[in-house]
């Protein structure tokens, strides 16, 4: 997919990145990330925590997460309309706006403030917005815009924030029990406030897909709504979840996992059930 020099430069661009990302929060001690008070007084801190690495562990996770975006973004955009850096920066700023409603799930779910978690979701927004922008840049191609229109888009938006905020609901009142002093990291939605925000992700996903749905990989439709779903969406929200179960809290990797896998599941059955609907020419879609 990539030659040499191409992988040359998108290292560049992930080390410039981190090195920002990372003087920010040196910078600005006040905009780094730690855990609610309450998550921190009822679980068990994690190694990284004891072993005093906390710094170097968030650069792990961080550098992860731009590698597994350059890979995503390189399937994507070969078929995906659009000047290459555009393309970038649209699909960097997709990821941390996913983040964004994570952090602002803190506010809603963990009882945090939202001026907290406001400033934690723009700072990791901006990075990932860049960090896109300069991937694009560096390996992003220019592809002709397609006269094929997408049929109701609005359909699949609303779909697939449907599908998002069911499954996740349903199944973190579910699982709510059974994981125990940690149910509160399923995001378990009791208010209005919490299903509005749910159903916010939900839309923002489903206008994600309907954006990068030209350029999805696969020959059939459930291959191109599983690569979106479990791949683009889905590991852009597990890996958020799975922040504070690496970095800050102990054996709770399950918690993380099934929050992500909730909402990643959520999203293929909307974005499938439109696929369906689309491909069906009695209505005309």
């Amino acid at each position: 997919m990539w030659k040499k020099r191409d992988i040359v430069r998108v290292c560049t661009v992930i080390i410039v990145t981190i090195v920002g990302w990372g003087l920010i929060r040196l910078i600005f001690p006040s905009l780094d990330y730690y855990p609610p008070e309450s998550l921190i007084n009822n679980l068990e801190r994690s190694w990284v925590v004891i072993a005093g690495i906390r710094k170097l562990a968030m650069a792990c996770y961080a550098t992860l997460a731009l590698i597994v975006m350059a890979i995503l973004f390189g399937v994507v955009q070969q078929r995906w309309p659009g000047r290459g850096s555009l393309k970038g920066l649209a699909f960097g700023a997709s990821f941390g706006i996913v983040w964004f409603f994570g952090f602002l799930g803190g506010w809603a779910f963990l009882g945090t403030t939202l001026r907290a978690e406001l400033l934690n979701g723009v700072v990791d927004l901006i990075p990932l917005a860049i960090a896109g922008w300069l991937i694009g840049l560096a390996v992003g191609r220019d592809v002709p815009h397609s006269v094929q229109r997408v049929p109701r888009p609005w359909l699949a938006i609303l779909l697939v924030a449907f599908g998002f905020l069911a499954v996740h609901a349903l199944g973190a009142t579910f699982f709510n029990d059974l994981v125990g002093s940690a149910s509160s990291l399923l995001f378990v939605p009791t208010n209005p406030l919490q299903i509005a925000l749910l159903a916010g992700l939900g839309l923002w996903t489903g206008g994600t897909y309907i954006v990068l749905r030209a350029g999805l990989p696969g020959e059939s439709t459930w291959a191109r709504v599983a690569f979106f779903a479990f791949g683009v969406f889905g590991f852009s929200w597990t890996w958020f979840h799975m922040f504070l179960v690496i970095i800050d809290l102990a054996g709770l990797l399950h918690v993380g996992l099934l929050a992500g896998l909730m909402g990643a599941v959520g999203a293929f059955a909307g974005a499938f059930i439109y696929e369906w609907l689309a491909s069906r020419p009695a209505d005309n879609l």
